[in-house]
């Protein structure tokens, strides 16, 4: 069981942001998304940050707001 499930809550919310966001982007932004992601969400996985992962984490929920933001810019939501 999970002793605190707001980080898999936080994580799904900015991927579906991130996803909506992804679909009404142009080229340039679906890149510059694309980019970002990998960066926030692959390389966690494949290099131990220890200390750091606050501040990944952080930057995850900041990469959200951004998405959130744009998707209620392009008139989505």
């Amino acid at each position: 069981m999970l002793r605190n499930p707001y980080p898999l809550i936080i994580n799904f919310l900015v991927l579906v942001f991130f996803l909506l966001a992804f679909l009404s982007a142009e080229l340039k932004g679906k890149m510059t998304l694309l980019g970002i992601a990998i960066l926030l969400f692959g390389l966690p996985a494949i290099v131990s940050f220890g200390n750091v992962a606050w501040i990944v984490y952080a930057a995850r929920i900041i990469f959200g707001l951004v998405c959130y933001l744009f998707i209620r810019k392009q008139g989505l939501l």
